[in-house]
């Protein structure tokens, strides 16, 4: 077995680090050009309504069972009701 890599491996590995590294560069460049922020920024704006969203329908959701659990805690009158008549009664 060899100990040393062969010449052509090394330079090879060094072209392939360079291409990573270049490749990295121009993806975070091409995310930085006007459309890409502009998509971006709409893509923030649009998450943060959702959030927020969720946040008031869970906030009104909690809220209502609250009011569910209260009302269901308090002690209430009781109403009878009348007594429907049986058609087997006499008139």
């Amino acid at each position: 077995m060899r100990s040393q890599p062969l010449p052509g491996e090394a330079s090879r590995r060094r072209a392939e680090e360079q291409f990573k590294t270049t490749k990295k560069v121009n993806s975070e460049t091409k995310a930085n050009t006007p459309p890409q922020q502009a998509e971006a920024a709409k893509t923030a704006r649009l998450r943060a309504l959702r959030l927020a969203k969720e946040a008031a329908d869970k906030e009104t959701a909690s809220r209502d069972a609250a009011a569910a659990q209260v009302g269901r805690s308090e002690p209430g009158r009781r109403v009878r009701r009348p007594q429907a008549s049986t058609p087997s009664e006499p008139k």
